[in-house]
């Protein structure tokens, strides 16, 4: 099977929305939050339900705020949507499972998320969506792997930075755990052929020449 090439954080941005239709871009990824009542994309945390998000730099407005919806509605029949669900003050979780459940067509939709606990409740109500782990340190993939030999963790595909990954024999053993095996942020050409050789199944880069070479 091809390897499933993402644009990062690319649903961000009004302005980027179109690069779905780029022969380079299998799938666009947003940085997903609840603000107040909404489902927005944004690269900084909302701070709840105020105006304000916490980045670099500290507090700012939040300004340019991309809703969920505007984001499906831009790229519908183009390229997939992956939702990084992030989580800081409250559980998304019911929020995006009320969202989705009003689309008609979400075979196209996949959802990772940094708290595998908020994942692992949204896979329950939602079990048609495909759900994913963020792992984003050695502590979290020996835990998840710790888990699967256990017993402890279901299968569940996982989102590793690819640091983490060393070897076609890691690729495989986390493959056969996971099922699904996806990488980020790759922004090199020659380590994503790498990690293309070793056979992980997605790519997430912020550069389309990446995206292109693979």
């Amino acid at each position: 099977m091809p390897v499933t090439r993402v644009l990062h954080r690319a649903g961000n941005v009004r302005a980027l929305l179109p690069l779905a239709s780029h022969p380079a871009v299998d799938a666009i990824e947003a940085d997903v939050w609840v603000h107040g009542s909404r489902l927005v994309a944004h690269h900084d945390r909302p701070l709840g339900a105020l105006p304000l998000t916490f980045g670099w730099g500290g507090l700012h407005p939040l300004r340019d705020a991309v809703p969920l919806e505007a984001i499906l509605e831009a790229i519908a029949g183009r390229a997939d949507v992956v939702i990084d669900l992030r989580s800081w003050f409250g559980d998304p979780a019911p929020d995006l499972a009320r969202a989705l459940t009003t689309l008609p067509d979400r075979a196209h939709l996949r959802v990772t998320c940094e708290t595998w606990s908020i994942a692992d409740r949204l896979r329950a109500w939602q079990p048609d969506i495909a759900i994913a782990y963020s792992v984003r340190s050695e502590a979290q993939l020996r835990a998840y792997l710790a888990g699967r030999d256990a017993g402890r963790i279901a299968e569940t595909a996982v989102v590793v930075r690819h640091t983490l990954l060393h070897s076609a024999d890691e690729v495989a053993a986390l493959r056969a755990r996971a099922g699904r095996v996806g990488v980020w942020t790759v922004d090199d050409v020659d380590r994503a052929l790498t990690l293309v050789a070793w056979g992980i199944d997605d790519l997430v880069s912020n550069r389309l020449t990446v995206l292109g070479a693979i």
